[in-house]
C-alpha cells in the first residue's frame, strides 16, 4: 500500500484561506464558495482514484451532510475527515462524536 502524502493521496474542500494555507504544505485542494461547488468537489473526490484522505473545511459540512455520511459507511473510496475552519470548533466535536460512534461506547460525560 502506498503511504498517503501531501503530493499523493492527500485533498481538501474548503474555503481561500484553508485551501491555501494547506496549499503552502503541498496539499491540493478545491476551493469552494458555496455549498453546491463544496458538494460538486466532495463528489469528484471521492470518485478519484488517487484521492486516500479528504479533508473539509467544517464551514462547508452542511451542505453536504449525507455525502459525509454515506462516505462514512462506505468500505471504499478515500476517507473523509472534517476539519476546523479558520473560527470554528465544531470539526472537533463531531470527530469526537464519530469516534464514540465507532467504538460503541461514550468517551466523556
Amino acid at each position: 500500500m502506498t503511504p498517503v502524502t501531501p503530493s499523493r493521496g492527500l485533498k481538501v474542500v474548503g474555503g481561500t484561506d484553508v485551501v491555501q494555507g494547506l496549499g503552502l504544505l503541498g496539499i491540493e485542494g478545491i476551493t469552494v464558495n458555496d455549498a453546491e461547488e463544496a458538494r460538486r468537489a466532495l463528489e469528484a473526490l471521492l470518485a478519484d482514484p488517487d484521492a486516500a484522505l479528504v479533508l473539509v473545511d467544517e464551514a462547508w459540512v452542511e451542505g453536504v451532510r449525507e455525502i459525509l455520511e454515506t462516505a462514512a459507511q462506505s468500505a471504499s473510496g478515500p476517507l473523509v475527515v472534517e476539519i476546523p475552519s479558520a473560527t470554528g470548533t465544531g470539526a472537533a466535536e463531531a470527530l469526537h462524536h464519530r469516534v464514540e460512534q465507532a467504538l460503541g461506547l461514550k468517551l466523556r460525560e
